[in-house]
């Protein structure tokens, strides 16, 4: 499994019925020309033998332009 455990869910995994958990993964993107760090959730099986995963709706971030100039 790949990133950190944000919590686990109540519903069951389609293939093997294992849990479901909600984990996180950092992505590495260059915004505006300066390398930035991102946090995506996304959905997996707690089955190391299952590769189930399931992608999340992203929560947006609201930014301020202001946060953003040097």
């Amino acid at each position: 499994m790949i990133g950190r455990l944000k919590r686990s869910l109540s519903e069951r995994c389609p293939e093997c019925k294992s849990i479901l958990q909600i984990r996180v993964r950092d992505i590495s993107e260059i915004r505006n020309g300066i390398p930035v760090v991102v946090a995506e959730e996304y959905i997996a099986c707690s089955n190391k033998n299952c590769g189930y995963e399931r992608e999340m709706e992203q929560k947006r971030i609201r930014r301020q332009e202001d946060d953003l100039a040097f």
